[in-house]
């Protein structure tokens, strides 16, 4: 591995642990929140459909992780009132699962947890270092996407 290679590697994970205990102790930091970092991107996944919510298959697509373990999470949620499931009225098969008005508090906190890191780390930046900023992570993003399918297809 090349010096380069070597330096982004680590800037990358050592960024993603970054982002990850930011958040975890952001949550940690609220003691009404008894959410794992894990529960809130459920609450977050499950809040971007608004009131009519998401199925458990829409739910393990957008998080990409299986049924059961979306299943297992919600019925956790649903026992600390963050979420509840509820029978389409259409096809009375399908259970979609949607936030409470607590679930909908505690997104409401978190989108806005993240609009205010996003605020702080660009605080600092021209314009110019913005858009370079912000087109180098949507190539990052766009290859991670990439790879994602890739696997898979392979399966």
């Amino acid at each position: 591995m090349d010096d380069f290679a070597k330096a982004l590697n680590d800037i990358l994970v050592e960024a993603y642990y970054n982002i990850l205990h930011i958040e975890e102790q952001a949550i940690k930091n609220n003691s009404r929140l008894q959410l794992s970092i894990n529960e809130m991107h459920l609450i977050e996944s499950i809040g971007k459909d608004g009131n009519i919510g998401k199925t458990i298959s829409e739910i393990a697509e957008d998080l990409n992780i299986t049924a059961p373990s979306v299943t297992i999470a919600v019925n956790k949620l649903v026992n600390k009132e963050y979420v509840e499931k509820m029978k389409c009225e259409k096809d009375g098969r399908v259970v979609r699962v949607r936030l409470t008005k607590f679930g909908c508090k505690i997104d409401a906190y978190h989108q806005f947890y993240h609009r205010n890191l996003v605020r702080e780390l660009s605080k600092d930046f021209n314009e110019q270092e913005r858009e370079i900023l912000f087109n180098a992570i949507n190539k990052l993003n766009n290859f991670f996407k990439k790879s994602l399918e890739k696997s898979e297809e392979s399966k």
